[in-house]
């Protein structure tokens, strides 16, 4: 019998990894663009991309065996998946008062930081994760690919996603969140899907 190669030594983990520097180097020039250069994250920003990066690729490879064959279409599938997650915390997030309207120069008006770290923990990461975990299920068949996608929804939300519970309520906010979340998925996927092609 074969020997399976650990994950963490696999070409799906690298191409994950480098998928998360990828998505949050799009995202800081997006940010840059439409709001304002925050550029001094980038060294702590670049290990939790790297993290979350890795999650998503053991999502994916938990789900894989039930995605397309080819691989191209395989990752655009994950991808959807994985963007549907941040849909359903964007409308828990847009039916409420945005989180925008709750700080002022970054820091949070008097009484308001409960409600703040509340809209955080329920609307953006409880929901990504429930959402990652059903649409894991779903496709994968088993907790595992459950357990993994939840993991790997939470991880997206704490990168690109964390924009939600701020803006979603906010008109004239929203094509610049959706320009983050999309912006810095999409050339992740694409990062993924080369990495993932360049084989031995």
């Amino acid at each position: 019998m074969a020997k399976t190669q650990p994950f963490l030594t696999s070409r799906t983990a690298l191409a994950g990894v480098l998928a998360g520097l990828g998505g949050f180097l799009a995202f800081l020039f997006i940010h840059q663009a439409l709001i304002r250069p925050i550029w001094f994250i980038a060294p702590f920003g670049a290990v939790v991309a790297a993290l979350a990066g890795l999650l998503v690729a053991w999502a994916y490879d938990a789900l894989r065996p039930r995605l397309p064959q080819n691989t191209w279409l395989a990752v655009l599938a994950f991808v959807a998946l994985l963007t549907l997650t941040q849909v359903a915390a964007f409308f828990a997030s847009s039916v409420q008062e945005p989180i925008a309207n709750m700080v002022f120069r970054n820091q949070a008006l008097p009484g308001r930081l409960g409600t703040i770290l509340t809209r955080f923990a329920i609307d953006l990461f409880l929901t990504s994760a429930v959402a990652g975990a059903l649409a894991g299920w779903l496709v994968g068949r088993s907790k595992q690919a459950a357990g993994r996608m939840a993991l790997a929804a939470l991880g997206f939300a704490i990168g690109p996603g964390h924009n939600t519970p701020f803006f979603a309520g906010v008109a004239s906010s929203q094509g610049t969140l959706w320009a983050l979340i999309l912006g810095a998925i999409g050339v992740a996927g694409i990062v993924f899907g080369v990495a993932l092609q360049r084989r031995k």
